[in-house]
């Protein structure tokens, strides 16, 4: 007995118990982001389908409400009870991933969900005591209601509207749904549909099922499917936000895809939704949709034999034709096809993304690649895509940026790689081979030895305008598209010109085009400072892993914590804005700009979290679970739930230097664990998975142990701490307009364009 004792205690020494994913109240408590008393905000949820509630805080009918492809549905609604309507206005209210919940100084609540693939949503309101309770919805271009037993229903816009509730009530004047008998809870439900009869029933179903628990539980699973819970609270908090915001843009309205941005990129558009899958789908265990996205866009690729034969769509768009002129849409759908088959080991997502990949390299081959292997596009089709009045480009990038040949090389090898899955080693060697060349063209003519040009032009000259883009040379292919040393000597270049401590610019700003502001309307067009300065939510993505692989991760922290203020408390509460202005205003403050809420914002916030912070890859047609982990000194610990294959996952507790790790399924996996030596050196050691039997893994400088057994250690990375240097935050320039030279006079960089100036 003693011995058995013994060998537990040193059992559970080893290996210390797993935190737990907290039940769905706990989690949204602590997601819940209270407003304070008299503080207007606005917020946004997703139903999934073709539609989002935006409400404003403390106030009654200011958001846009309930709004789908056919309008505003609803504007918002009121609580009220025994015939007192209670005022959000002082009241303490907290917004959710759902919708927001109201607490009144009478005890009264009211709470509010838009449910998800329902096209409906649910409003109840509490009370302390028994009470006559209604619930009063403001409906937009209703038509004339009625009451048939216990749905009232009738025209709204083009649809149909119908109200249910979760006991019997009266219909008083101006559309108040009042309790029959006095109650503390009352639940009315507003469901939409093509049909009168279809509302009725789908309101009638949801008011009889607790509709906002429901919701709450259903949104519970999909939050949580991964989890990461670090020492920090607040950044918890930001992540579930961000994967919580992410997911709003996944609907349904033309097939399965992601929407770009609210309010007006209600779009698929190919760059951006696959820019935004990986953090959107990907980290969090929800690859059903992750294959129907790409299946999804997969069904739209060109195969008309004209210029953009072969190319997925740069826009599908329910009310404008679809269109392909995008030349990195394709890449970036290969590459995350790519990397959903290494989360997942789907060999049938393989093999139709190899049937994609034949005709795109027919046409990128044959129209738009050079001599030398390098794709080549024009000025306006990267994702820095500004024109003057749909002319000329206001930052043109063309014929040859940086980006797309880092994405072309990482297109090829992809393809190679499903060429070889699918036994075609002919194309497999082609496309191989063309990678190879691109990858000796590349760095000859982009590189100095000093300098990373972010385009090439017309005539061959290099630009070498600072801008964030060739951090992606690090971020986007799966290998060393560049020697680790030259992507080193980039992240240096790229972060001691761009980085502010919350946000990455566009341009430097000491180039002699770069905008302080993104609406400056005494000065020019919005579109002239799109990408000439200002901040692009998105790039603190790549940046951070830049930042990561290179052991800087306490620069990229800062950075991370700055972007988790502004998804808790700048402008649309729990998201992220398309933009910020480069240049702080007069008080310091931060000015969102462009969308309120923006879909690879806030996905590449969430992909930062578990792929460069925890650094989790896993590579199933390898057998291989990949960590590079950049773990910042203030997390003291961590507890992670690493979803990969066919509900399989990776439970991952972090103590300082100790991981100890739990496989949940059937198949033993091989882990491969590339660690940071104190001086920002990589080395690595592999080890074997058993589900159900955890490990422990203890780090030393350039040291590893197993449950207390020692690993053979090789090195992985080389240190370019050396070739980096200190690293820190640019300080933004006073906002003094006669200091930019493109705000000396109206529309500058329109003329310089317009003249043909531009370089």
């Amino acid at each position: 007995m003693k011995r058995t004792l013994l060998a537990l205690a040193a059992s559970l020494a080893l290996h210390p118990a797993m935190a737990q994913v907290p039940g769905v109240d706990a989690f949204f408590d602590a997601m819940a982001i209270t407003v304070a008393p008299g503080h207007q905000s606005q917020f946004v949820a997703g139903d999934n389908l073709d539609g989002y509630f935006a409400g404003m805080t403390q106030s009654l009918g200011k958001g846009e409400g309930y709004v789908t492809r056919a309008g505003t549905l609803l504007l918002d609604y009121s609580s009220i009870v025994d015939g007192v309507a209670n005022d959000r206005a002082g009241s303490r209210e907290q917004v959710l991933p759902y919708g927001r919940r109201v607490r009144f100084p009478n005890g009264a609540t009211e709470e509010m969900a838009l449910l998800s693939k329902r096209h409906a949503l649910a409003m109840a309101v509490t009370s302390p005591r028994a009470a006559t309770l209604a619930i009063a919805p403001m409906l937009v271009k209703a038509g004339a209601l009625r009451q048939d037993g216990d749905v009232v229903s009738g025209p709204v816009g083009s649809m149909f509207v119908a109200f249910a509730a979760d006991q019997p009530f009266i219909l008083g004047e101006g559309l108040v749904l009042r309790s029959v008998q006095p109650a503390r809870s009352f639940t009315v439900v507003a469901a939409f549909g093509a049909s009168e009869a279809e509302a009725a029933q789908r309101a009638r179903q949801l008011a009889a099922s607790d509709p906002i628990r429901a919701e709450k539980a259903a949104r519970h699973a999909a939050l949580t499917r991964s989890y990461l819970a670090t020492s920090d609270a607040e950044y918890n908090k930001a992540l579930n936000w961000a994967k919580a915001s992410a997911s709003m843009f996944v609907v349904e309205e033309f097939g399965t895809g992601i929407w770009a941005g609210l309010p007006w990129f209600r779009d698929n558009w190919g760059r951006d939704t696959f820019i935004a899958l990986p953090g959107t789908l990907l980290v969090s265990g929800q690859f059903d949709q992750a294959k129907a996205v790409l299946a999804n866009f997969a069904r739209f690729q060109n195969l008309n034999r004209d210029k953009e034969y072969g190319r997925i769509p740069n826009r599908v768009s329910a009310t404008e034709k679809t269109i392909y002129n995008t030349v990195d849409g394709t890449p970036w759908m290969l590459r995350e096809a790519l990397e959903y088959i290494r989360y997942t080991g789907d060999k049938e997502c393989a093999a139709q993304m190899y049937k994609l990949a034949v005709p795109y390299f027919e046409g990128a081959i044959a129209n738009y690649t050079d001599a030398q292997g390098l794709l080549s596009h024009d000025s306006a089709d990267t994702w820095m895509d500004a024109r003057i009045e749909n002319r000329q480009p206001w930052s043109a990038r063309g014929p040859r940026a940086v980006e797309i040949q880092a994405l072309w090389y990482t297109a090829l090898k992809t393809g190679a790689e499903l060429a070889a899955q699918a036994g075609d080693a002919t194309k497999a060697r082609e496309w191989s081979a063309l990678a190879e060349k691109v990858q000796r063209s590349f760095l000859s003519a982009f590189w100095d030895g000093a300098v990373m040009a972010d385009r090439l032009r017309e005539d061959g000259s290099r630009d070498t305008k600072v801008r964030p883009n060739q951090l992606m040379l690090v971020s986007i292919p799966f290998d060393d598209f560049v020697p680790p040393a030259v992507q080193a000597r980039v992240t240096r270049n790229a972060v001691s010109e761009l980085l502010y401590p919350y946000g990455i610019a566009s341009l430097s700003q000491i180039d002699p085009y770069f905008h302080p502001r993104h609406e400056n309307p005494a000065f020019h067009h919005k579109d002239a400072a799109y990408h000439q300065g200002t901040i692009w939510g998105w790039n603190a993505g790549f940046t951070v892993t830049a930042l990561d692989k290179f052991g800087y991760q306490d620069l990229a922290w800062p950075l991370t914590q700055n972007l988790g203020r502004q998804i808790l408390g700048l402008g649309t509460l729990g998201t992220m804005s398309e933009l910020l202005d480069a240049m702080p205003d007069a008080n310091g403050k931060l000015k969102p700009s462009g969308t309120y809420a923006q879909s690879w914002s806030v996905a590449e916030y969430a992909r930062n979290g578990y792929q460069d912070y925890v650094g989790f890859r896993p590579d199933l047609p390898a057998n291989t679970l990949a960590f590079t982990p950049a773990i910042p000194a203030a997390w003291t610990s961590f507890y992670a739930l690493l979803p990969f294959g066919a509900g399989e996952a990776v439970e991952v507790d972090f103590k300082r230097q100790r991981w100890t790790f739990r496989l949940k399924g059937a198949t033993p996996r091989t882990v491969r664990f590339s660690f940071l030596n104190a001086d920002k050196s990589r080395s690595q050691v592999s080890f074997t998975l058993t589900p159900a039997h955890p490990a422990t893994l203890t780090l030393g400088n350039r040291k590893a142990s197993l449950d207390g057994r020692a690993l053979q250690v090789q090195s992985a990375q080389a240190s370019y701490a050396g070739v980096i240097g200190k690293l820190g935050f640019r300080t933004p320039a006073q906002y003094v307009p006669a200091h930019f030279p493109m705000l000396r006079s109206k529309d500058a960089l329109k003329g310089v364009v317009e003249r043909g100036e531009y370089r």
